[in-house]
């Protein structure tokens, strides 16, 4: 395993404390409503985020804003979202 520097460790662990809290949350929302682990619920947010080249936390935001019944500006990842939870999501 490489070793990293410092300034890059600081890094990771700055963007890992800001990214974490959504996914925690969109993890949540998916447990919720599809009777998933928090496991299966992180897979099924891996798995679609790579099957449709969207980054995590950026579906994950989306998942957390649609659920709370925000718009979303970004037509992918509505389009996304929609496809993946709208079913069970009642704010869509």
């Amino acid at each position: 395993m490489p070793v990293i520097g410092p300034d890059e460790f600081d890094e990771q662990l700055e963007a890992a404390l800001v990214t974490r809290p959504v996914i925690e949350q969109a993890k949540g929302i998916i447990v919720g409503v599809g009777c998933a682990t928090p496991e299966e619920a992180h897979a099924e947010l891996r798995n679609v985020s790579q099957q449709h080249d969207i980054q995590l936390n950026d579906l994950a935001a989306a998942l957390v804003d649609v659920a709370a019944g925000r718009d979303l500006d970004n037509p992918l990842l509505r389009k996304v979202v929609w496809q993946e939870w709208g079913n069970v999501l009642p704010n869509c």
